[in-house]
């Protein structure tokens, strides 16, 4: 699907082009998703450019190859989709300056798209050249890396409330055992998605430092360039910083739990020793005595059978409520 955005006076007017359908020249931001190869030999010829295939981005991006051809800029970045669910994801996209346009292709939907492409249409005044776009663009992908550094933090904060407080709110479990087993698994999805952004955060780094070598003339773009490398390097050490807390919250989470498994081994022990007596009394004396009345009762061994049973389900219910099986 191809997506363009072209200005006219003072508004932004999108269109969705259908198959072969040429792009208008006065386009300044092309957006495909997820191309066809009919597509991409299309915008290939019709712009005069060399548009990556899927294999090329993903090496692109694993090699960190940005290039420049004649007045074409070539550059990759790692971007965060999904940052809020469970498995987030980071996709390559790649980025094509020309002097007149941006073009964008991707494979993912990420958010900071979409509030981008309204961003534009509501300030269209603001972007006037491909270069102020790809600005903006970049802009807003940092601030939603930012939004999702933001849930990590959030969730750290809630996470050490439950691992070090009294209170399990909103953790729907019913004892502290399940409640550590629930701690960990959203340790593991917060370490996921801090690995992603820190990730993410290193590929627009490299991208930014090509971006300016290839816009090294225009100042008020160098500025901007610059504010986004201070928040590249604010988000960056504060990854870091979130690495360390979630290591430092899993050992604890784990000391938890090996604390509560040494109180119930505790248990245990003192109640084997409680029968230990009975035990060592019965192994002494066992059935040596000639009067038993137990030995004509007419019910005595179901009666047995059951009071066997009985002993079993009930320490087996006891621990069940505990949450100890």
């Amino acid at each position: 699907m191809i997506t363009v955005y072209r200005k006219t006076k003072n508004a932004i007017i999108v269109e969705v082009l259908p198959s072969g359908e040429p792009i208008p020249p006065d386009a300044m931001w092309i957006d495909i998703f997820t191309p066809s190869h009919e597509e991409e030999l299309a915008v290939e010829k019709q712009l005069n450019i060399q548009i990556p295939s899927r294999e090329e981005v993903w090496k692109n991006q694993a090699l960190n190859r940005m290039y420049q051809e004649d007045d074409v800029a070539y550059m990759t970045a790692s971007l965060i989709t999904k940052g809020e669910a469970v498995h987030p994801q980071t996709s390559a996209v790649t980025f094509i300056l020309a002097p007149k346009y941006l073009l964008t292709m991707r494979y993912i939907m990420p958010t900071s798209f979409q509030m981008f492409a309204t961003r534009f249409q509501r300030m269209p005044q603001k972007f006037c050249t491909g270069v102020q776009v790809l600005d903006g663009l970049l802009e807003e992908v940092i601030t939603r890396v930012a939004h999702n550094s933001e849930v990590v933090v959030e969730g750290l904060d809630q996470l050490s409330h439950n691992i070090f407080g009294e209170s399990m709110a909103g953790m729907q479990v019913k004892n502290s055992s399940q409640a550590m087993l629930v701690v960990l698994k959203r340790l593991g999805t917060f370490a996921d998605l801090n690995s992603k952004i820190n990730e993410s955060l290193h590929s627009l780094g490299r991208m930014l430092s090509f971006f300016k070598q290839v816009n090294n003339n225009d100042s008020v773009t160098e500025r901007n360039i610059k504010t986004l490398n201070t928040d590249l390097f604010a988000l960056s050490q504060q990854t870091l910083f979130l690495s360390d807390k979630i290591t430092f919250q899993l050992d604890a989470t784990l000391g938890m739990i090996n604390v509560e498994q040494n109180t119930i081994m505790k248990i245990f022990t003192v109640a084997s020793i409680f029968f230990l007596p009975p035990t060592v009394i019965g192994s002494i004396y066992g059935m040596n005595f000639e009067h038993m009345p137990e030995l004509h009762w007419e019910y005595g061994y179901p009666i047995a059978i059951g009071v066997m049973l009985v002993s079993v389900l009930m320490p087996y219910y006891y621990f069940r409520k505990k949450g100890w099986l």
